[in-house]
């Protein structure tokens, strides 16, 4: 077994060996206060600015380089290190640089080599207390390492030597990153002397080496500390927040440093590098790429840091920038505080970046061709159509990073089969749009060669992967959990069950059957979450739970979301929590003393023809944002209909209350308002009364290790198939399609409608069967979606393309029966008879991981003991191998049960049987599949026996883990 020593050893000849550090003694300083090594900062300034440096020893002859050590002295006083060297040095009026950076173009003079990288182990700083590395660029320290060997200590224990220190001393105020580091796991701060400051920094859920006889963290001390990536961190990652003073009840915050996580350095590096190779090879950025990143990976800063990054990309060997323009589409219709508040901290971007904060501001943007353009999706449109139709903005390559969208829309249908029956926003149920396939539509229709889209999603849709193929980088709400970023709020839910009955005062049309099945159930289910017997009800009980469960959390500063079916459900929910905690506080006026608010869009309310106002029914002043009010003090509960679902971060959210059914994304998003992490906060309370808590795990289940949803090759042959089965009816053909196509070119709306009310006709006279219709509009609908896709990919023939057109415009024309007020008047006339709310008990998501921040192991579950042969009996047992097949499995077992990596991972967490079982196995089989890759053994990596759930990959990853357990136990 290695020792802490044996590491440091390592660690340091990768320092050296790899990227040819050099390595110093504590002799090498000049200066043991400071921390400075005057030799290769003297050296580094002649070198490279020899007559500036000539110019001031003129002035001040043999005290110039003290002249220099004071400068640094000084500025350190008003700013960090990494400022000075980010911005330059000024001695005595002469401005000297005290680093080279990467060159980004042609005409850059950076020479990177110019830079002298080197390392100090056990540097003194006071008797026996020693940092294990301390690196330094051209004589100034950059960054501290402390190291330990799981065989006595682990990244925990350096925390804790990093806390302990004397944060007085130069050396933990100098540098701008400091490393905790054991074999297989990292945290890192940017400022040392609180625990809280160091956060995880891993690789994924679990540290992998890339090559044989590494420790796990290789990727730290080859890449992380790699040359290159010392220089990006100085001029382009690390960010400084400045003071700011406590305002309205807000406390103010000291100054601090933002360096980016794993993640985020990894996507914006690796994109870049990638997209630079892409445009080497086609001449063109047309490409998509998929960012899969859970909620709280921070989001805002990475697609700031790309936005940056893809500013300064040049053509290789030229002075020609690869991105024209870089368009960022937000989430938020409005462009809120927080988000400006983020990008704004890129201080470097100011003159760059522009913010689209009204409608004016966008066209003028693009005509001045500003670098760097904020707006909202709502945009994305309009975008496209000008970058499509505008000759100059043809000629510009364009980026569009668009952040996560599934902002909602009041009302808005999801499908084309829905439109047929809404004509209006009145009683139909209100459920949230996916902007996000809204948005794959426009990119569909987007034909532009120089359009690069980087999409950025929690939980992307089976369109998103169909459009932009499988996720380029994955950051999975796994990770996010098990590094502390988010609360895992579906750990339990609370599930109750909404029972009532339901019965009609007039009898239903014969013709019923017209209404989609679908909108009748919805509508049928709002009645009930509207009616105002079951919200007193349900209101009393969530006040008790908020009371009992919710308020007391973070420090008794909790807030609760109510999740209402309707505006008209929620408007009744103020009402009644309104008058109710009016009534408590008589009685107890300190325990209620907070109060309730309503969001949602205006409407008009069906029953009594009022418009209802978000600003009036609040008492919002003008101007005045309910969010902004909500995140004061008096305010605790927040009723929501559609709105505030997605894209809303309050920290101090630990409750919700669902009262209407979500599932899968929506589900996710909706719940996931209360995953933002904050002090104190360490549970949340999650309770649904619609008896869908099942639904709502297993939506967690899906989307927490990245997208379920592989992307399909397009095939060009469905398109064509679809196209001769809609013939085969012998209602709408070829024919048609060009005459109505003519008729849409000629932009005669009364011609148009004339031919809209003919092809009704003739739908008609060929069908009168309700069903068969349906499927006939389905097969139309699908056509027109397919071709619109497969054009992304293929050419597509002229007379597929016409009948495209036709179909996109037909489908929404061909059926008028089922009107909305038809089924309004209808509804009207069913009503609740009987009604209860049922407790269902507490569900729980089975196979939760969070990292620990300490030693203690949970679950001690014996491993149960097996071999290899007796595994390959096994094997023969249910499946037919050959005798290859068998040596083969063999092989790849013994050969990870030797492995060094696999073992040390599985001691570290030796008696943590839920993780080694639950997340690390499925890490064991996909190093024997890899295996399996090497060996070009491609069949078996798509045979079912091997690869299916429980079939010989399982089972030899559940061999490999337990024989190892058995051997370091």
């Amino acid at each position: 077994m290695g020792t802490e020593l044996d590491f440091q050893r390592h660690f340091e000849n990768a320092l050296s060996n790899i990227h040819g550090y050099k390595k110093y003694t504590n002799s090498n300083l000049t200066d043991k206060e400071w921390y400075l090594i005057e030799d290769d900062l003297i050296a580094y300034l002649k070198k490279t600015q020899l007559y500036r440096y000539a110019e001031l020893e003129h002035n001040y002859g043999t005290d110039t380089n003290d002249e220099i050590i004071r400068a640094i002295k000084e500025e350190t006083k008003h700013k960090p290190l990494w400022i000075i060297f980010r911005n330059g040095l000024n001695v005595r009026g002469i401005h000297f640089k005290l680093f080279d950076r990467i060159p980004r173009s042609q005409e850059s003079s950076e020479i990177p080599e110019n830079n002298t990288i080197a390392f100090i182990p056990q540097l003194e700083i006071d008797e026996e207390k020693r940092p294990d590395i301390v690196l330094f660029l051209n004589g100034l320290p950059i960054i501290v390492i402390e190291l330990k060997h799981e065989k006595n200590q682990n990244v925990h224990d350096a925390v804790t030597q990093f806390v302990g220190r004397n944060h007085t001393d130069k050396i933990f105020n100098l540098p701008f990153l400091y490393i905790a580091s054991d074999t297989s796991e990292v945290k890192a701060a940017t400022n040392p002397s609180r625990e809280e400051n160091f956060r995880w920094y891993n690789s994924g859920l679990v540290n992998q080496p890339e090559n044989q006889n590494e420790y796990s963290v290789e990727y730290l001390y080859r890449y992380v500390l790699s040359r290159d990536s010392i220089l990006e961190m100085l001029s382009f990652f690390l960010i400084y927040v400045p003071k700011t003073s406590a305002s309205e009840g807000v406390p103010g915050k000291n100054a601090f440093t933002i360096f980016p996580r794993y993640h985020q350095s990894r996507v914006v590096t690796s994109l870049s590098q990638n997209l630079i190779s892409f445009f080497v090879e086609n001449g063109n950025c047309g490409k998509r790429y998929l960012i899969n990143h859970s909620a709280g990976s921070g989001k805002t800063l990475t697609i700031s840091w790309l936005a940056d990054r893809l500013n300064s990309l040049y053509v290789p060997g030229t002075s020609k920038k690869i991105i024209d323009i870089v368009f960022i589409l937000t989430d938020r219709k409005v462009l809120d505080k927080n988000v400006r508040d983020e990008l704004d901290n890129f201080t470097h971007l100011n003159n760059k970046m522009k913010f689209a904060k009204k409608a004016d501001y966008l066209p003028r943007f693009i005509k001045n061709r500003e670098q760097i353009i904020v707006t909202t999706q709502q945009k994305i449109n309009w975008i496209i159509e000008k970058l499509k139709n505008d000759p100059e903005l043809k000629s510009l390559r364009i980026a569009l990073l668009i952040d996560e969208a599934h902002r909602s829309q009041e009302g808005k249908s999801g499908t084309n089969i829905r439109n047929l029956f809404k004509k209006e926003d009145t009683i139909a149920v209100e459920e949230l749009s996916d902007d996000e396939d809204t948005i794959n539509d426009e990119l569909q229709k987007a034909e532009f060669p120089n359009l690069l889209t980087v999409a950025f999603t929690a939980t992307p849709s089976q369109s998103t992967v169909q459009l932009f193929g499988a996720p380029f980088d994955i950051y999975s709400e796994s990770e996010a959990i098990q590094e502390g970023y988010i609360i895992d709020v579906a750990s339990s839910i609370i599930s109750y069950k909404t029972l009532y009955n339901l019965e009609s005062r007039i009898i239903p049309f014969s013709d019923e059957k017209t209404f989609p099945p679908g909108i009748i159930s919805k509508m049928l289910k709002n009645i009930a979450y509207q009616d105002k017997g079951l919200i007193q009800y349900k209101a009393e009980l969530m006040l008790r739970i908020f009371e009992e469960n919710i308020s007391d959390l973070i420090n008794c500063k909790a807030k609760a979301m109510i999740v209402t079916a309707s505006r008209i459900a929620g408007l009744e929910y103020y009402k009644v929590l309104k008058e109710k905690l009016k009534e408590k506080r008589k009685v107890d006026s300190e325990e209620y003393d907070y109060h309730v608010l309503y969001a949602f869009s205006d409407f008009t309310n069906p029953e009594t023809g009022k418009d209802i106002t978000e600003q009036q029914v609040n008492g919002l002043s003008n101007g005045e944002l309910i969010e902004d009010l909500f995140d004061t003090d008096k305010y605790r509960l927040l009723i929501v209909a559609n709105k505030f679902q997605t894209g809303f971060d309050q920290p101090l959210l630990a409750g919700m209350f669902l009262d209407k059914p979500v599932s899968d994304r929506n589900a996710v998003q909706t719940v996931s308002r209360l995953n933002r992490c904050h002090e104190n906060k360490d549970r949340v309370v999650v309770v649904d009364f619609t008896n869908n808590a099942d639904e709502i795990i297993n939506a967690f289940k899906k989307y927490r290790d990245g997208t379920p949803f592989e992307p399909i090759e397009p095939d060009i042959k469905k398109l064509e198939s679809l196209y001769n089965e809609i013939l085969s009816w012998n209602i709408y053909n070829l024919s048609t399609a060009k005459e109505t196509v003519e008729i849409i070119s000629a932009g005669s709306d009364t011609n148009l409608q004339t031919q809209a009310n003919r092809l009704r006709i003739l739908f008609k006279d060929k069908t009168n069967d309700i069903e068969q219709q349906k499927e006939y509009i389905r097969l139309l609908s699908k056509y027109s979606s397919t071709c619109i896709f497969m054009s992304n990919f293929f050419e597509i023939k002229e007379d597929f393309m016409i009948f495209g057109i036709f179909t996109e415009f037909i489908v929404p024309q061909m059926i008028k029966e089922g009107s909305d007020s038809e089924l309004k008047r209808i509804m009207q006339g069913i009503y609740v008879t009987k009604a209860a709310v049922s407790y269902v008990g507490e569900k729980k998501l089975e196979g939760k991981y969070t990292k620990k921040n300490g030693n203690a192991g949970t679950g001690n579950r014996k491993p149960q003991k097996v071999t290899v042969k007796e595994v390959l009996d096994s094997i023969r047992e249910k499946y037919k191998i050959t005798e290859e097949e068998a040596l083969v499995i063999k092989d790849v077992c013994e050969e990870k049960m030797d492995d060094e990596s696999i073992s040390s991972i599985i001691t570290i967490h030796i008696d943590d049987m839920d993780y080694l079982d639950n997340v690390y196995k499925k890490e064991i089989r996909k190093s024997i599949e890899n295996s399996y890759t090497k060996r070009s053994l491609y069949e078996c990596l798509t045979d079912e026996k091997y690869i299916d759930p429980g079939s010989i990959f399982d089972i030899m990853s559940h061999t490999v883990l337990h024989v190892t357990i058995d051997k370091c136990a």
